[in-house]
């Protein structure tokens, strides 16, 4: 009996997925231009992040640490020292890749509160870089593979002359051909399961940093004798003030996470219009299937708007400063929050298809999972923007646009309420502040596309998805909306009924829908299930009907 193996083009051991994304990585910048150029175009740096996700997650891992925490870093936060540009050289063509070491093994998402220690010798005029405690070990950055240079930008607390001077990134080219830096130790950490990358624990014994490694911001700086002077007081500001390039990478994070949902969306409309169920129906024709999606893609467009939004405000220098932030935090949770969920519902409806690597949608889980944890826990996320929001009394989310339906009034006024009459102290009340504000914003932002789009018909079809959306949230969240008076109990069946006609009436146009996300067989060559699914299978094998009229086996 003839035994053949089926070619997935992803069954690779798990090293070896890692070391790839750092060649691909290689691979981009040659083609892209260097990675100071990639990591100030920001549109081109989105949609890297987008496409990366979708057609190679294993290139994807590694972006984020390299372009906006490590290459952008420096261009934001450097003066232009001749150690500065030193390492942007190294990074330019990728021959060594940027990694940000923030988190320690006691110290997440409390990153004010960081133990390692950046100590300032006035004589010598450098730092070195001390862990002093167990909790203080750098949890996790993917440094461990001794073939690959890694130039890091390691957050430490800035100790001169006895003093704390609160938490600012350093410079550290912490391994090169010759192995590590003086006074680095490095453990590799187990496989995670998904994102493939070379994690590691890392801990400093005196491993120096020039001063011209020390990425100030411009805030602050050392006199001729030494002594250390900044124009701004408080250590909180200072790190505030220091790490703001976080806030892009959340953004093209959680924009890629909503990239890799439409791709799962397009996938799974695509197979669930062929495969046949009891009777010869089509799976796409079942209510019990095509109502969820019908759903999932109203919250993946309204999370596709929001990002869009986003994206053009950190691309305004102005905006991002005075903007950003807050939409940052309050952006990178749900878009990503979404993107899961959808994610997740592709993968239940693809049934065993959904479970192989190869058909991607396990991918986009395993890196959609990354995104939620990474450049900020969501729900940490989600309390300090409720809390920014509600000590200031104030939201940015914009007015609605005029002849808004009224459920898209409901979603503003009960977010502008949670503002104006929230505990900002209560973490539960500041992440559902957040978490209203951002749903408002999304529903905003999905309207507004849909008014600015010239073609009739797509209009309207926006604008269906754009009432679901909200409709759909509503009802989801009913209980609050009626117990703070947004909403009155004799309206629910009215909405009920509106919400089951337009999910009827969208359920057909979701092929449509999804082929205008982009994606293509062309750009999934592993997927089975991107062309004609049972061909596909048929085909890898070699086999031929009928039995006994064989082919070579293929493999």
């Amino acid at each position: 009996m003839a035994e053949t193996t089926v070619p997935g083009g992803t069954e690779r051991p798990y090293q070896e997925r890692a070391r790839a994304g750092y060649e691909q990585l290689r691979h981009v910048v040659a083609r892209l231009g260097p990675s100071s150029r990639v990591a100030e175009d920001l549109p081109l740096l989105f949609d890297l992040f987008d496409w990366s996700l979708v057609v190679s997650p294993d290139l994807f891992s590694v972006l984020s640490g390299h372009f906006t925490l490590t290459v952008g870093a420096i261009q934001s936060l450097g003066t232009d020292t001749a150690e500065q540009r030193e390492t942007l050289a190294l990074l330019d063509d990728a021959g060594y890749t940027g990694v940000f070491l923030l988190t320690e093994l006691g110290y997440g998402s409390n990153v004010l509160e960081l133990r390692t220690e950046a100590r300032w010798d006035s004589a010598r005029r450098r730092f070195t870089l001390h862990t002093p405690e167990p909790a203080a070990v750098k949890f996790m950055p993917n440094v461990a593979d001794d073939q690959v240079s890694k130039v890091t930008v390691i957050a430490a607390r800035l100790i001169a002359d006895g003093r704390d001077e609160g938490v600012f990134p350093f410079l550290l080219t912490l391994r090169g051909p010759d192995g590590l830096a003086p006074g680095v130790e490095v453990q590799r950490m187990p496989d995670k399961g998904y994102c493939p990358m070379d994690n590691a624990l890392i801990r400093f014994d005196g491993a120096v940093v020039p001063e011209g490694g020390w990425l100030s911001g411009g805030i602050a700086d050392f006199d001729e004798h030494g002594r250390f002077r900044s124009e701004v007081a408080t250590l909180r500001e200072r790190f505030h003030r220091t790490v703001a390039q976080l806030q892009t990478g959340r953004v093209a994070l959680s924009s890629a996470a909503v990239a890799a949902a439409r791709a799962g969306l397009w996938l799974t409309v695509h197979y669930a219009r062929q495969r046949r169920t009891a009777g010869g129906t089509p799976m796409i024709a079942r209510d019990n299937v095509h109502r969820p999606l019908v759903l999932s893609t109203a919250r993946v467009c309204a999370a596709t708007a929001l990002s869009r939004v986003a994206r053009e405000t950190f691309t305004d220098p102005e905006r991002r400063r005075s903007e950003g932030p807050v939409l940052a935090m309050l952006a990178k949770p749900l878009l990503s929050d979404i993107a899961l969920e959808t994610l997740q519902e592709c993968r239940e409806r693809l049934g065993a298809q959904g479970m192989f690597r190869a058909n991607m949608i396990t991918e986009y889980l395993g890196s959609t999972q990354g995104v939620v944890t990474a450049e900020g826990d969501n729900q940490v996320l989600q309390v300090a923007a409720g809390r920014a929001l509600g000590h200031a009394r104030r939201t940015p989310l914009p007015a609605p646009a005029p002849g808004a339906p009224r459920w898209q009034g409901v979603l503003d006024r009960h977010a502008r309420a949670l503002v104006e009459r929230s505990d900002p102290d209560s973490g539960w009340e500041a992440l559902r502040t957040a978490q209203a504000n951002a749903v408002a914003w999304a529903a905003h932002a999905l309207l507004d596309t849909a008014r600015r789009t010239e073609h009739p018909g797509a209009r309207r079809l926006l604008e269906d998805l754009a009432e679901l959306y909200a409709l759909d949230t509503v009802l989801d969240h009913a209980a609050e909306y009626l117990h703070h008076k947004a909403l009155e109990s004799t309206e629910l069946p009215a909405l009920e009924e509106r919400r089951e006609d337009l999910a009827t009436a969208l359920a057909s146009r979701l092929p449509l829908i999804t082929r205008a996300f982009g994606v293509s067989a062309d750009a999934l060559p592993t997927a089975f299930i991107a062309g004609d699914y049972q061909d596909t299978w048929i085909r890898s094998t070699g086999w031929t009907w009928p039995i006994g009229d064989h082919a070579p086996a293929a493999g």
